[in-house]
């Protein structure tokens, strides 16, 4: 039982007996008016009887009455002090039950308050947990968005035998100034945010799972020399030239990740190797001749700045065409677009569309 509770029960308990000891009071309250009443008609009646045995009776009657009224105002006095003593009591009580009620509310209160401030605790962390999932909802998205360029570079040093029979080196290609430039056209792309463009230089045969299990990526880029039979040139731990076979890339793509969709083969030669892999990815780009420094590194800027766009690979490829037509460099004829069977150019979007 709460204190409240107690307390009301005690009020009640006292204004219970309060109401007795009224009750009561007003028995005697009744005898003394019965007996002054009796008394005044005793007088009266004593003061015109001429019997001394009448008058005899009469002041015993009044002796009796006052006996009986003094005892009745005996009690009713005793019945005061009770009633006067409850009535303290009853104030004690409900003072305590007045008390009891405000400490009884502040405790709510505070509880109440608990309740509200772990409430919106509650609120404050389900509203983090909700950001936070918003948040990582939104990283898996661009995770998801975003592609990555995978740029492998191999320049090694490559004699030949000239007309005259002398051993010469030949001249080294320009691909630091091929991948700046993919760089900073991506940059100045739309959706430059959605494109991580990573390079590698000097690379092995023995590097390319490595490099491609590191970058995981949606776009592998080979930039080198190629031979005229659809080898690639990379190099050894002595930087002279080492062929990678047509087979040997093609079974390279097919133990790339599944997130490979497109292969760019900026090599001369590469088109017999880029029609022979499309039958495991999306599409593949070749050359069907040799390709100069320049007509590399404007095509391939080209292509990526108009993918970074959000254009489809067929529009991709086709500006990329026009790009090598717009600088005068008569090799638009040389860049060959490879397609897995039955799919279509133009519904290829390696970065999201709007």
């Amino acid at each position: 039982m709460s204190l409240v509770a107690m307390y009301e029960s005690s009020v009640r308990r006292k204004k219970d007996e309060i109401s007795r000891l009224k009750t009561d009071r007003v028995r005697y309250v009744n005898i003394v008016s019965d007996c002054s009443k009796k008394i005044l008609s005793a007088t009266k009646q004593a003061n015109s009887t001429k019997s001394a045995s009448a008058l005899k009776s009469k002041m015993n009657e009044i002796e009796r009455e006052n006996k009986k009224k003094t005892e009745a105002e005996k009690k009713i006095t005793e019945y005061d002090k009770k009633i006067a003593n409850k009535e303290k009591e009853l104030l004690r009580e409900e003072q305590r039950l007045s008390k009891a009620k405000d400490d009884e509310y502040k405790q709510i209160e505070r509880q109440r308050k608990m309740v509200m401030d772990n409430l919106s605790l509650d609120l404050s962390i389900q509203k983090e947990n909700q950001n936070r999932l918003i948040s990582e909802v939104n990283k898996l998205k661009d995770a998801k968005e975003k592609i990555n360029i995978l740029f492998i570079a191999s320049n090694p040093d490559i004699e030949f035998v000239d007309d005259d029979g002398n051993t010469k080196q030949k001249q080294k290609l320009k691909l630091e100034k091929e991948a700046r430039e993919i760089h900073e056209s991506i940059q100045k792309s739309l959706k430059r945010d959605s494109i991580s463009f990573q390079t590698r230089w000097a690379t092995r045969i023995t590097d390319l799972l490595q490099y491609i299990n590191e970058v995981n990526p949606t776009i592998l880029h080979f930039s080198g020399h190629g031979t005229s039979d659809g080898k690639l040139v990379f190099q050894d731990n002595k930087d002279k030239p080492k062929l990678l076979s047509m087979d040997a890339l093609v079974e390279l793509i097919n133990a790339s990740s599944d997130n490979l969709r497109l292969v760019v083969l900026n090599n001369c030669f590469s088109s017999i190797i880029s029609e022979k892999i499309v039958d495991n990815i999306e599409a593949s780009i070749g050359m069907n001749n040799s390709i100069g420094d320049q007509a590399a590194i404007v095509f391939a800027s080209q292509l990526y700045s108009s993918i970074g766009f959000g254009l489809s690979l067929e529009k991709a490829f086709q500006q990329a065409i026009v790009a090598l037509k717009l600088y005068e460099i008569p090799e638009e004829q040389t860049p060959q677009l490879y397609l897995s069977d039955g799919i279509d150019a133009k519904d290829i979007y390696l970065v999201t569309k709007e």
